[in-house]
């Protein structure tokens, strides 16, 4: 066991001497520093420098008295919750630390996102970065319903409004024989020019050109993936525009 919870502390960061001194102190209980570096044969004062540290990370506790400092190591779970601070810390970090490495250069990168509440935030923090009058270019299956599985009328709405305020167009791209599943008040309450494509063409999922950004999207199940990468995204509006000159715009169907 002893073996195994110094390989543990090892992998943890900690060097063979703080690990010695750990674990010795763990095993003698409240103990001043001389007792220590006798048990793990250490000198004093190596023993004494270690134990200021782990003190200062919060692993163990001291008690003076009559002129005797004494030592003893806090619960255990004092060392999960550290650690358990650090990995949350890290997670943070890594959010914070990607959206800067990608703010002022042009490395491609790839999001995903699995949850509801992960897509909308991801779809309502795009649109609010969007720059003025941006064109977005979308295929949408209406007949898959993506959309209602992941936002409420009201979120759906609130999204609508952002995009006017900033006076966002979108030229999307409908399936074949799936125009009359779109709700008509949804078009006449946005900027959206609409084409249905030829009818060989099956596509029950969503896809959005933004700038150098393409997403993949499905509400079933709810799965988002972001790509930029200008090359990819490039080639992928070069098949885009090819399909919106081959498509048919809603109004010669009489909508």
């Amino acid at each position: 066991m002893i073996k195994q919870i110094k390989t543990a502390l090892k992998n943890l960061g900690y060097k063979p001497n703080e690990i010695n001194v750990y674990v010795g102190l763990t095993q003698l209980g409240e103990s001043p520093a001389s007792k220590i570096a006798k048990k793990i044969d250490l000198p004093r004062t190596t023993v004494i420098s270690i134990l200021d540290k782990l003190e200062a990370d919060n692993l163990l506790s001291t008690h003076k008295y009559k002129g005797t400092t004494s030592y003893w190591v806090e619960s255990p779970k004092i060392l999960h919750q550290k650690f358990a601070n650090k990995m949350k810390i890290a997670e943070e970090l890594d959010t914070l630390l990607t959206d800067l490495y990608h703010s002022e250069a042009d490395f491609p990168y790839a999001k995903i996102y699995d949850s509801k509440s992960g897509i909308r935030n991801f779809i309502e923090k795009t649109l609010i970065e969007l720059p003025k009058k941006t064109i977005i270019q979308t295929i949408d299956a209406a007949g898959s319903g993506n959309y209602e599985k992941i936002f409420s009328n009201d979120v759906g709405k609130t999204l609508i409004e952002l995009k006017n305020k900033k006076q966002i167009t979108t030229h999307t791209l409908i399936p074949h024989g799936q125009l009359e599943a779109i709700n008509k008040e949804k078009i006449e309450k946005q900027n959206i020019v609409l084409k249905e494509m030829p009818d060989n063409i099956n596509f029950q999922a969503s896809m959005w050109i933004i700038n150098d950004m393409l997403v993949l999207f499905s509400g079933k199940y709810p799965f988002i993936v972001a790509i930029k990468h200008k090359i990819i995204t490039h080639s992928m509006k070069s098949v885009y525009d090819f399909l919106w000159e081959l498509s048919q715009k809603k109004e010669d169907h009489g909508l």
